[in-house]
């Protein structure tokens, strides 16, 4: 009897248990909002994001075309009319814009939503693709827009739908990669939101609206700084005793300058990085380098006020005298900042190096903070010049200048692909320059660290950086070094060997997804290979990458696959007809 009793007791427990979390899992989908999909056609995806909602599918349409732009003319390049715009200042200047806007218009999205977007090419004669910025693309590696290696190139006068999960938040863009300078000056903010729960640092800050966008042009001696497309001073209108987060992308442009970033009377938190959270850190200014994105806070203070945001370019382009002012206002009235605008703004800044050291919110994992790891590869860039009849030059990682495969290798294995590496290089080839298809094979879970180093010192005086961009990782960028002056791998190796290249951090180093090797220089990155795939990796400038100074990282998962590949996507590659077809 008393046995059934505690049967009864036993199953009676069960089923309390299971009706309770029933109940719970109830009630969170009752609360859950159900994704209207027809109405999500309609509505902005830039919102408040909650951990609990369905994630939206956002569609966006993007017409690239080239345009005309003459004097005076009212519609010249911005969203704002600007007639002293460098680009309105020539008779006629072409400039290749994104729905009629330049810089390109701006997406918003939450975590995990998936974007649908169409871009229209427009441009006679050009073929592009276009790159997301700080998406890893774990799902969708055919969805990089790397030309020609994970996708044929976009032929004018058609469309390609790009289809993915904005997976990765924080501060990034979007690029258009063709190989032409004129095509490449073309991007847009890409921002990928988290819910305040899951937002490490939404307890710091009130407000998320501001955006400064820069870009370095330049056309034969003159030289300009644009802030979200106006080259003239700006204001901005903000409340006392607010807390307001700055995402601050520095596209580089046409000069890859460094941006030195002031706001008087004001100390700014940093609190991320190339998308990336760091641990917050508070400092007087800031220098954000070419091919970055970096987000802080300012609070402000208390009563009205007049205030000035100064940004200058550094270092190589310190003598270019770039700047911008943002005048900023404290609760002031549009009658008041229509009156102060007319008063010209004179300030001294001070360019001394701010110090920006600061650490991930993402700890280094434990494969990558042993002093070995399980693959290190050098890699030397320089110019190599030779005197054929006619003098020519190509860029090159280890004196082996890129040549992008006829076909994407995601899609397929062309006949005609030459690959190779350091140590693998065709016959016809010598160690002193070969033109092939460089590829460095990864083993997948492998610890990877990469030695980018300049070995063309000599021929720059101006001692600029030179900024690289990797596709499908994030890496941590562990140590670097100015004015070392080698130029072969082998010293670098062998002082590297004997602990005496650089000192790296294994401790707390940042999470980035691009990396600036000082003048004569080096850097050192790391990163697990985890993402399966064929993965860019290249110059920032655009003639350098399409022209050689780029490599292929692959690797390979387990199974020896990659994510699956939609039947109908374009296709691409060589025609070689018979012999004799005509009649």
């Amino acid at each position: 009897m008393a046995n059934k009793n505690n049967t009864i007791c036993t199953c009676i427990l069960r089923l309390s248990i299971f009706v309770g979390l029933l109940s719970v899992v109830v009630t969170i989908i009752y609360y859950t909002p159900i994704p209207d999909f027809e109405e999500s056609k309609r509505v902005s995806c830039d919102r408040e994001c909650h951990e609990l909602e369905w994630p939206q599918i956002c569609r966006y349409k993007i017409v690239l075309e080239a345009l005309n732009i003459r004097r005076n003319n009212l519609n010249c390049l911005h969203n704002q009319t600007n007639s002293n715009d460098l680009y309105c200042r020539s008779s006629i200047n072409k400039i290749i814009t994104a729905n009629r806007q330049h810089p390109g218009p701006s997406i918003h999205v939450c975590q995990n939503d998936v974007l649908v977007v169409d871009i229209i090419n427009k441009i006679p004669g050009h073929s592009l693709s276009v790159h997301w910025r700080g998406q890893l693309q774990k799902e969708t590696p055919v969805m990089d827009g790397a030309p020609m290696v994970t996708q044929c190139s976009i032929l004018p006068f058609t469309t390609f739908q790009y289809k993915f999960r904005a997976s990765e938040a924080g501060t990034h863009w979007w690029q258009v990669l063709s190989g032409d300078e004129l095509t490449e000056k073309l991007f847009g903010v890409f921002i990928v939101k988290q819910s305040k729960r899951r937002e490490p640092h939404s307890t710091l800050y009130d407000h998320d609206l501001n955006n400064l966008l820069i870009e370095q042009i330049s056309s034969g001696n003159i030289y300009e700084m644009r802030v979200n497309g106006n080259t003239s001073n700006t204001s901005i209108s903000l409340k006392t005793n607010g807390r307001y987060r700055f995402r601050v992308i520095n596209f580089g442009g046409d000069l890859k300058c460094p941006v030195y970033i002031k706001f008087n009377q004001h100390h700014l938190t940093i609190i991320s990085i190339d998308g990336n959270p760091v641990v917050p850190k508070i400092v007087d200014s800031i220098i954000i380098k070419s091919d970055e994105t970096l987000d802080f806070i300012v609070t402000t203070s208390e009563g009205k006020g007049i205030y000035y945001m100064v940004m200058k370019s550094t270092s190589h382009c310190l003598n270019m005298d770039l700047n911008h002012i943002i005048t900023v206002y404290y609760n002031s009235s549009l009658n008041a900042i229509i009156e102060d605008i007319k008063n010209p703004i004179h300030i001294k800044e001070d360019l001394s190096e701010p110090n920006l050291i600061t650490s991930s919110l993402k700890p280094l994992p434990y494969k990558l903070s042993t002093p070995n790891v399980d693959n290190i590869v050098y890699l030397g860039f320089s110019t190599v010049r030779q005197n054929l009849g006619t003098l020519w030059s190509k860029p090159a990682f280890n004196n082996i200048s890129m040549i992008l495969p006829s076909q994407p290798l995601l899609l397929n294995h062309p006949e005609d692909l030459e690959i190779c590496n350091i140590g693998n290089l065709p016959k016809r080839c010598s160690i002193s320059f070969c033109e092939c298809t460089h590829i460095i094979d990864i083993q997948f879970g492998s610890s990877v660290e990469i030695v980018i180093f300049d070995a063309e010192h000599t021929n720059d005086q101006k001692k600029a950086p030179h900024s690289f961009h990797l596709h499908g990782y994030h890496f941590y960028e562990v140590g670097e070094k100015s004015e070392i002056y080698l130029n072969l791998i082998d010293q670098i190796r062998k002082l590297d060997n004997d602990g005496k290249l650089l000192n790296r951090n294994l401790n707390n180093p940042v999470l980035k997804n691009s990396v600036s090797v000082p003048f004569a220089g080096v850097s050192a990155i790391r990163f697990l290979a985890d993402n399966p795939g064929y993965w860019l990796l290249r110059s920032e400038k655009t003639l350098e990458w399409s022209d050689g100074l780029s490599l292929i990282i692959k690797v390979t998962s387990p199974s020896g696959s990659y994510p699956s590949v939609p039947k109908d996507i374009p296709t691409c590659g060589n025609f070689i007809g018979p012999d004799f077809f005509l009649a």
